[in-house]
């Protein structure tokens, strides 16, 4: 078992991820001429780099290191101008000095090999199942509502089936732990409409908080896992309302064709008061939509109130877990 509560093991994970060849574009922590040339290639995704002094490894090459400034991140990696940006802190969070050509300490090769076991269990049960079934990959960091159970469905075709495929690692503060995520998904996947339709399945990756490259990373991620088919929606991989809603769709949508993987794109679900039900965006040309608030429906599970648009005997099994929700 790993210690996710340890703010180093990212790099860990990370470096599991890379070594398992998960990670489409790299292999190994990047150096700053490979860096450049991440940044420069959008469909790449986000670029996986390693600070100085990280417990985990053994640093064999004192020369073998650089700096990165945080505006030139922010402009260039997270596209930004917002200094104190989740995403940036934890970029930064050990320092403005990175390394490479490192190696993993020998104390250390448990947790290494739990991580490679537990999503080499993962893609073998996707390799297993694609054989008969359309295999879909949902993302989420949150407990699902009508609006998430939508595009859940929609995935959901003949002979097909679709992994609730939350990223089981490193998380912000506010996020929903994963132990939670696991519960409450199963709680849904017991509905009698979901029988043998959703799977449970997350994979040991961290988030990055990166936006739009972020939903290409997590696409390359999917693709590299096996999947057919990956959703990409509204506010994808952002946080603190940074981004705006469509900018994740927009560019992973103009990077299409850099894809060995279906995606499906979507503008978000509301509730259409003309239509009285949950739609995805452009599913009807009404105006009287009302947006479905995931922080809506958070503020709502803490306060312990009825969210209109999730399911009430979900939002009771919510309320009577007797621990803590939220990291």
């Amino acid at each position: 078992m790993i210690n996710f509560k340890d703010p180093q093991i990212r790099y860990l994970i990370d470096y599991a991820n890379l070594k398992q060849g998960i990670i489409k574009y790299q292999n190994d922590f990047l150096n700053p001429s490979q860096l450049k040339e991440f940044i420069k290639n959008v469909h790449f995704g986000i670029p996986l780099v390693l600070p100085l002094d990280i417990k985990y490894f053994s640093y064999k090459n004192p020369k073998a290191t650089f700096k990165l400034d945080k505006s030139f991140v922010l402009q260039k990696i997270f596209k930004i101008k917002k200094k104190n940006y989740i995403g940036l802190k934890i970029f930064f969070k050990f320092g403005n000095k990175f390394s490479y050509d490192v190696n993993l300490k020998k104390q250390y090769l448990k947790q290494f090999n739990y991580i490679i076991d537990f999503n080499e269990r993962l893609k073998i049960k996707i390799n297993n199942l694609k054989k008969n079934y359309y295999l879909s990959a949902f993302q989420t960091r949150n407990v699902p509502h009508y609006g998430h159970e939508k595009i859940i469905k929609k995935l959901i075709r003949k002979k097909g089936k679709v992994f609730i495929n939350p990223l089981a690692g490193m998380k912000k503060k506010g996020d929903y732990r994963n132990e939670i995520l696991k519960r409450i998904y199963e709680n849904l996947i017991l509905n009698k409409e979901y029988k043998n339709k959703l799977i449970y399945g997350p994979v040991i990756a961290n988030m990055h908080y990166g936006g739009p490259r972020e939903a290409i990373h997590h696409i390359n991620l999917r693709e590299k896992l096996g999947f057919h088919r990956f959703a990409i929606g509204r506010d994808h991989a952002g946080a603190e309302n940074i981004y705006k809603p469509l900018d994740a769709y927009r560019l992973a949508k103009k990077k299409s064709k850099k894809y060995k993987i279906d995606i499906f794109f979507h503008k978000g679900s509301y509730f259409c008061e003309k239509c009285n039900k949950i739609i995805l965006k452009d599913e009807c040309k009404h105006n009287n939509l009302n947006e479905i608030s995931g922080s809506k429906f958070r503020n709502d599970i803490l306060a312990k109130k009825k969210f209109l648009y999730a399911r009430i005997s979900l939002q009771e099994y919510i309320h009577k877990l007797k621990t803590k929700l939220f990291y």
